[in-house]
């Protein structure tokens, strides 16, 4: 058998003409392939054939779980913009909806006041601070130590007991009834200077008149 010897150059260019033949050959089968689809679309009736797809036997072949298994909730999440989807709810509107008369009623309140240790809230309370806080200033303005004192003195009722001493001893019980609401009221009033811290504002206790709480030898 006689070989002949076929130059490099001809093997090259063989193999350059024989991939430019299968790239047209590609090219024409793509274009003709895309021009039969089109046309097969463009004839197709798309609602007939969805009307006789069963979806429901669609759904029932599809392995959920599996699909669930392939999915990447991490990198689901990484992509989500929770900001964006908080920009877009509307609280009010979701507000309005809740219903919280259905949730009060499921709340077992004697439930969750047993699961309140309430030693341990009363350790964390700062007394001292509240305290401090507290203005006794305008606590005792409120305070109208004169109605007080005038119905302490509607209570003891004077007049009775002046009646019940005689006659001869009511204007010495006057004056020692008088004299006890002064000192009362005095003392009041040192009460508050002391627990306000205040300096000066209070006179001495007021003397008592002569012979004023000891009633005349008969």
């Amino acid at each position: 058998m006689t070989r002949w010897l076929v130059p490099a150059g001809v093997t090259e260019a063989a193999g350059a003409a024989r991939s430019a033949v299968r790239a047209a050959v590609l090219a024409s089968l793509r274009s003709a392939v895309r021009t039969a689809v089109y046309a097969v679309l463009d004839q197709l009736d798309l609602d007939a054939v969805v009307a006789r797809v069963d979806v429901e036997s669609v759904v029932a072949r599809v392995d959920v779980d599996r699909i669930a298994d392939r999915v990447d909730v991490h990198r689901v999440a990484d992509r989500v913009d929770v900001n964006r989807i908080a920009d877009r709810v509307d609280v009010h509107r979701v507000a309005e909806r809740v219903d919280v008369d259905g949730i009060a009623d499921r709340v077992d309140v004697h439930r969750v006041a047993d699961r309140v240790d309430v030693d341990r809230i009363a350790e964390r309370v700062d007394v001292d601070r509240i305290a401090e806080r507290v203005d006794i200033d305008a606590v005792l303005a409120r305070i109208d130590l004169a109605a007080i004192v005038e119905q302490v003195l509607k209570e003891i009722d004077i007049g009775r007991i002046v009646r019940d001493t005689g006659g001869g001893m009511a204007e010495e019980t006057v004056d020692a009834f008088r004299l006890r609401a002064m000192r009362a009221d005095h003392l009041v009033n040192r009460a508050a200077g002391r627990l306000l811290r205040r300096d000066g504002g209070v006179g001495p206790t007021p003397a008592p008149p002569p012979d004023a709480t000891r009633p005349e030898a008969p």
